[in-house]
C-alpha cells in the first residue's frame, strides 16, 4: 500500500480498496483525522456495488449498460454480477443461453439466497477491459480513455480495471474491478510508478 500526499489530501493506491481491508480502514482512519483522503470511503463503496456503481455514473454523464437488479429471470444474452456479500466485480459472467444462464444464476444467488445483477447485452456487443492509472490509461481507444477519465473524476480510484461493452463503436460502462499489481503491462507499471514517485510512502 501507498501513501501520496498530494495538494493538502493523501491518496492512498493499492491493489483493492474493498470494505474491511487495511486500505479502507487506513482510509476511514485518515478521514477521521480531518484529511482528505482520495479516494474516500463513500467512493469505495460506491464503485464496487455494480448498481450503485453504474446510477452514479449514469448520474455524472458517463454512458452505462441498462441493468436489472433480479432474484431470478435474466434476459439473453447478458452480462451477470453477483450481488451478495462476497462477490466481486472481477467475477461476471457473459451469458448468452437459458440453461447456461440457469447454472450461473444458482451460483452466484447461492441457491437462490441472494439478487444478482444483470446487464442486457447485444448478440454483436463485445466486452472489454482496460487499467485506469489515476484516471490515464494506455494503448486504449479514445473513448475508452475518455470514459477512464470521467470514471476517476467520479470515484477517484487511483487504480482499477474499468469493464465496458462495445456496442457498434460505441463504448458503455459495466463495472470497476480491483488491479492486482501483477497485471499491469510493463507500460502500466512504468507509468504507475512515474506517479508514485514524487512524493510517496510506502508502507508494508
Amino acid at each position: 500500500m501507498y501513501k501520496l500526499e498530494d495538494h493538502n489530501s493523501l491518496c492512498i493506491v493499492n491493489e483493492s480498496y474493498f470494505y474491511k481491508t487495511e486500505p479502507y480502514y487506513t482510509i476511514l482512519e485518515c478521514e477521521d483525522s480531518g484529511i482528505r483522503t482520495i479516494p474516500s470511503s463513500s467512493d469505495v463503496l460506491d464503485a464496487y456495488v455494480v448498481p450503485i456503481c453504474l446510477e452514479k455514473a449514469r448520474l455524472a454523464g458517463i454512458p452505462v449498460c441498462e441493468w436489472v437488479i433480479s432474484n431470478q429471470y435474466v434476459s439473453v444474452p447478458a452480462i451477470v454480477y453477483g450481488l451478495n456479500y462476497f462477490s466481486t466485480p472481477s467475477d461476471y459472467t457473459v451469458v448468452r443461453e437459458l440453461d447456461e444462464a440457469k447454472r450461473v444464476i444458482k451460483h452466484v444467488t447461492n441457491h437462490g439466497r441472494y439478487p444478482f445483477c444483470y446487464q442486457k447485452i447485444n448478440e454483436n456487443s463485445t466486452i472489454t477491459e482496460c487499467i485506469s492509472i489515476m484516471g490515464r490509461t494506455l494503448n486504449c481507444r479514445e473513448q475508452m480513455a475518455s470514459i477512464s477519465k470521467m470514471v476517476f473524476e467520479v470515484f477517484q480510484l487511483p487504480l482499477v480495471e474499468i469493464v465496458m461493452v462495445e456496442d457498434n463503436g460505441n463504448y458503455y460502462l459495466s463495472s470497476l474491478a480491483p488491479v492486482k499489481y501483477s497485471q499491469l503491462s510493463e507500460d502500466e507499471t512504468e507509468l504507475l510508478q512515474s506517479l508514485l514517485d514524487t512524493k510517496v510512502n510506502h508502507f508494508e
